[in-house]
Order: structure tokens, then sequence, then C-alpha cells
């Protein structure tokens, strides 16, 4: 009952209060609708333009030759089938130097079992820049998967 009241009373009130109560702010409206606008165009830019990089971190060591093993997590193996680039960053380097950018040369498929870890081997050869790099040290490496926008990953994902 007191929704059919509420009802009745609307339609008791005057023609100026029912105008006013069916009346939405023009000003208020078209503000909204540019607002919302701009943010779904700002997002649609930054869909397209920011670029997405998928990176895997991995350690090893220098071998001889200025040669760098490294140790990959194993459930990464089926990445490797196209070539591959790899940051380096050798133990004892500055930590605001520049990692070196080398390209992984070859993968093992074998599985290595490390302290309870499944890893494959990559292989990679550090450009010498007139240093001598001990065979020995300590390397840290992220290899780059993608480095593609955040509209090519989802359309790349959506064909396969």
């Amino acid at each position: 009952m007191d929704n059919k009241n509420e009802s009745e009373n609307i339609e008791l009130r005057s023609e100026k209060v029912r105008h006013i109560i069916g009346q939405v702010p023009p000003a208020l409206v078209r503000t909204g609708t540019m607002v919302i606008t701009l943010v779904v165009i700002a997002l649609a830019v930054a869909f397209y333009t920011i670029r997405y990089p998928i990176t895997i971190e991995a350690q090893g060591k220098v071998m001889r030759n200025e040669s760098v093993e490294l140790l990959v997590p194993y459930e990464y193996l089926y990445l490797f089938d196209e070539p591959r680039m790899a940051r380096l960053t050798l133990e004892g380097q500055d930590n605001d130097a520049a990692p070196v950018v080398c390209p992984i040369t070859s993968h093992s498929e074998n599985l290595l079992i490390v302290d309870g870890n499944h890893y494959f081997t990559a292989k990679t050869s550090i450009r010498s820049n007139g240093k001598k790099v001990q065979p020995g040290l300590k390397a840290s490496a992220k290899i780059t998967i993608s480095d593609k926008t955040l509209w090519q990953q989802v359309h790349a994902a959506a064909r396969t």
C-alpha cells in the first residue's frame, strides 16, 4: 500500500515540481559525457602505445672465452624456439652501469636439477669492450621474451 500512496503523491505534486524533478541538468550531463569520453580515449591510446615487456630472470656464471652459461627455469623451455636477447649484469659491476645486451646463442633441452628445482642451460657470449671478464663471475640475466604493446599481446593471444 505504501508504494501506491507514493505514486499517487507524485501525481498530486504541482506541475512546477514535476518539471524540476524530471529535468536533467544539461551542463552536468555534457561534462560527465566529456569526461567519460576522454578517459576511454586515453585508455585506448595507452593500450595501443605502451609496451609491455615480458622477461625471464636467470642466474649463471662466466665461463672461458667470455661465454656465459645461464640456468633458466625449465618451464620456459618452449619459449626458446626463437632467438632471444639477454640483459646481463655481472658480479662486481657498478649498480648504475648499463647491463650488457647480448643474444642467446644456444640452449640445451637437458633437464638439470639444482636444489630441487628444474632448469635448462642457455648460453650467450659477452662482447669484450677492452675489459677482461674473469671466468667464474656470477651473472644475472633478464631474458626478453616479448616487447610488444598491450594490444599486440592481446591480439597474439586471441589468435592462439
